[in-house]
């Protein structure tokens, strides 16, 4: 389980990550490693808290994975 923690940065905690992700997701679908190398160039996140958020995006119902490609549910 992945619970926040005082001393996390906020701009790179699992919410804003994945609002910016749903916010780059809601203009046009992404290649899975596409969307890391945006985000990544944004955020300075690493792999494993991409999936991680990646991740938390799916099991909530925000965005859906078709064919290697990224979409946001409406």
């Amino acid at each position: 389980m992945l619970i926040p923690s005082k001393h996390e940065k906020l701009d790179r905690s699992i919410l804003v990550v994945g609002s910016d992700i749903l916010s780059l997701l809601k203009h046009r679908s992404y290649n899975v490693e596409t969307l890391f190398q945006d985000i990544k160039r944004l955020k300075s996140i690493g792999l494993d808290q991409y999936y991680n958020t990646i991740t938390f995006l799916w099991l909530s119902g925000l965005i859906d994975l078709k064919q290697y490609q990224l979409i946001a549910k409406k």
